[in-house]
């Protein structure tokens, strides 16, 4: 079996920057949200594992007698967090109680929560035997006591019925002061001892280990105490007493005397659910071992361990959570991690989805084991987790995976986090989940990075695809910016080498923002650049310029279109009018004239965006971002042979295409002296070394075709 070793449990803390306390606060956070369905058990699930903490650091501090309450006040050790410290069972048994109590403290509202509310509605034993106190004044040799024994008029049976369902609510939530102050104040004093026995449970310093401590006879009363109960007990037929059949008891009082005395009957008998016959087994098991810890007698029906209380509750859950329960109280993360991979793989077997819940949970489980580095079967564990980070996906709730990717290795981790950027697509989701990686101490300037490279190199990806997923780089532009301008030009020097404009435009689109082109953008921060990322700034404003080039000779092209079109127009006109009367030729005259004038703007207007055009191409000739050198630094974006040879034959196919272009702008405007100027710039910019033979000849025979044109 694998287990956690402590350079993965290293490798996982120097990651998240947590401690432990922070993840749990962190995993009732995440169950909290108003999203999360959270399921009962679940949430009560947190609950233990607060206790366990609490308790375990609690135990230790009173132990080596650094608890702050324990310390101000007393110098030994208590004897009872020693036997918490020393002995397992009497950890467990203790820690099992609180977190039962506490549980039913925080649990259905409509169970002892209520009940528990309803505290401050009994002031006096007046107000709860108002017709008994009527009565007694009458004379009918009633007494006002609100004991077993006690009888009582009219409606008062039930009131006094209620304040001991109430009692019993405050002790089974564990608010044992609440309760003898509601008994005392009731008239049902005679039960308040026991209550304040209980005390002992909490409060460490009521069972030191020093003689002359004046709580040091604490554990000796409550011996004796609890023997004299018993022997009532005893003496009043036990089972008879505390049994339903037959008894002048009422059940709320029955169960109040089987609480306060630790007895399992009739409680368990009573109970419904498992966390109910939990606590019954657990209040039995820790009265016994205050007993044994007294030196009195161990009940022989109660529980000694939280292995026997949970073998005798688990036969009756299909569900796995109270097994789970067991693991986590004893500290087996091994058997725990491999119950729920087991049930997980045999759930899936019916065809059923696994409840979310439940998984959850089971998530949580791993995360707190590893925390606490307990040993247990990592590949299990990461695979329970695994199954949570997909089940987050399916619902949508991907800004809650990184903090579980926290716990997996960094592989797997990075594989998780990578998936989920692909499937986001909404620009909220994806700002959402960045937060989540950055509050969770991820590097997500390395992970929108590689999720662009990744993107890049997987060839079924469209150009639509790797446009979209290169917007990761700019969501958080001042931390990614620029990698965004070294991975802008590899996706440019892509789309333009396969000829595809159109992406061209759309990647350059998605960089501008009204402070201007990206490039432009990283210049202006006035942090030192690294040569590659100066020499990316430099391409990129080449790609800017080509495509101005484009569409300043489109604009021209279509003036052109639009006075060759006038022309022919003209020309119709002229033929149509030939030998008409002299009428019809005046009217023809005017509209000749007025063709003349829209000629003569079509020709003024071809010619300037034939002038833009040029300098605008030649600016796109002169600048030197396609020309930079090699880039030796290290950790240099790409591969660097790569990205020479796609330059090399950017500049080979579009210098020799804006060279063609310009020429045709000026010729075709009937510029055409204008048009061989253009073979200066072969020259003076030495194209010759950046554009194929091939289409230096073609250039130069349009140019051939240009002059012989101006001397015929």
């Amino acid at each position: 079996m694998m287990e956690v070793d402590t350079s993965y449990v290293s490798q996982t803390r120097d990651r998240t920057g947590r401690i432990d306390a922070a993840d749990e606060t962190e995993l009732a956070r995440i169950a909290n949200l108003p999203e999360i369905n959270m399921h009962d058990q679940e949430g009560i699930s947190y609950t233990l594992s607060t206790a366990l903490c609490e308790d375990f650091h609690r135990f230790e501090r009173a132990q080596d007698g650094t608890d702050e309450i324990f310390a101000e006040s007393f110098d030994d050790v208590s004897s009872l967090a020693y036997a918490c410290a020393h002995d397992d069972d009497v950890r467990q048994l203790v820690t099992l109680l609180r977190w039962s109590e506490q549980a039913a403290a925080e649990g259905d509202p409509s169970g002892f929560a209520d009940l528990c509310s309803q505290y401050d509605t009994f002031n006096t034993v007046a107000n709860v035997k108002r017709d008994t106190t009527n009565a007694i004044q009458r004379g009918n040799g009633l007494d006002l006591g609100a004991d077993f024994d006690s009888k009582c008029s009219g409606d008062d049976g039930a009131l006094v019925d209620k304040v001991y369902r109430v009692g019993f609510a405050l002790i089974r939530c564990g608010k044992y002061e609440e309760a003898r102050e509601l008994l005392v104040k009731t008239g049902a004093a005679s039960l308040a001892p026991l209550l304040s026995m209980r005390r002992i449970q909490d409060d460490f310093a009521l069972t030191p280990m020093e003689k002359e401590n004046p709580h040091s006879k604490m554990l000796q009363k409550r011996k004796l105490f609890k023997r004299t109960i018993t022997a009532i007990l005893n003496k009043l037929h036990l089972h008879s007493f505390l049994a339903q059949e037959g008894s002048t008891l009422s059940a709320p009082l029955r169960m109040l005397w089987a609480a306060l005395a630790g007895r399992v009957d009739p409680l368990l008998s009573l109970a419904n659910k498992t966390e109910d016959r939990i606590w019954v087994l657990a209040n039995a098991a820790v009265e016994a071992k205050l007993d044994e810890l007294a030196g009195g007698e161990m009940m022989c029906d109660a529980p000694a361990s939280v292995n026997s209380i949970f073998g005798e509750v688990l036969p009756h859950e299909s569900w796995p959570y109270f097994r789970l329960y067991s693991a986590l109280l004893r500290g087996d993360a091994r058997d725990a991690v491999a119950h729920a991979a087991e049930f997980l793989v045999d759930y899936e077997k019916t065809d059923k989805g696994v409840p979310e819940h439940l998984l959850r949970f089971m998530a949580h489980l791993v995360i707190i084991f590893r925390n606490t580095q307990k040993l247990h079967d990592v590949t299990l564990g990461n695979r329970i987790i695994l199954k949570y980070t997909g089940k987050l996906l399916t619902l949508s709730l991907t800004h809650l995976i990184p903090f579980y990717v926290n716990y997996l290795n960094d592989a797997t981790g990075k594989l998780v986090t990578m998936q989920t950027m692909y499937r986001l697509k909404s620009v909220q989701s994806r700002l959402a989940f960045l937060d989540a990686l950055a509050q969770a101490g991820q590097n997500y300037r390395q992970l929108v990075k590689e999720v662009v490279i990744k993107s890049r190199m997987d060839q079924a990806n469209s150009a639509s695809d790797l446009i979209d997923r290169f917007r990761w780089l700019l969501y958080r532009e001042r931390e990614t910016e620029t990698d965004a301008v070294v991975e802008a030009c590899v996706l440019l020097r892509k789309f333009l080498e396969s000829g595809n404009d159109a992406s061209v435009r759309a990647l350059l689109e998605v960089c501008a923002t009204r402070e201007g082109s990206l490039a432009d953008r990283v210049r202006s921060r006035g942090v030192p650049l690294t040569s590659e990322v100066r020499r990316a700034c430099a391409e990129y404003t080449e790609f800017v310029y080509y495509l101005n080039g484009i569409d300043a000779f489109e604009a021209w092209r279509q003036a052109h279109a639009d006075r060759v079109n006038e022309k022919r127009k003209d020309s119709t006109r002229s033929d149509a009018t030939a030998g008409s009367s002299m009428l019809f030729s005046a009217e023809a005259a005017l509209e000749s004239k007025r063709a003349g004038e829209r000629a003569d703007r079509l020709r003024a207007t071809e010619s300037m965006l034939s002038a833009k055009g040029v300098d605008v191409m030649e600016m796109f000739l002169r600048h030197e971002g396609w020309r930079t050198g090699e880039v030796r630094e290290e950790g240099a974006n790409g591969d660097e042979e790569e990205r020479i040879r796609s330059l090399r034959v950017l500049r080979d196919r579009y210098y020799a295409s804006s060279l063609l272009r310009m020429a045709q702008m000026k010729a075709e405007s009937g510029e055409e002296k204008d048009a061989l100027e253009c073979t200066t710039l072969v020259h003076s910019l030495a194209l010759h070394e950046d554009i194929s033979k091939e289409k230096l000849r073609n250039f130069l025979q349009y140019i051939h075709k240009v002059t012989r044109s101006i001397i015929n």
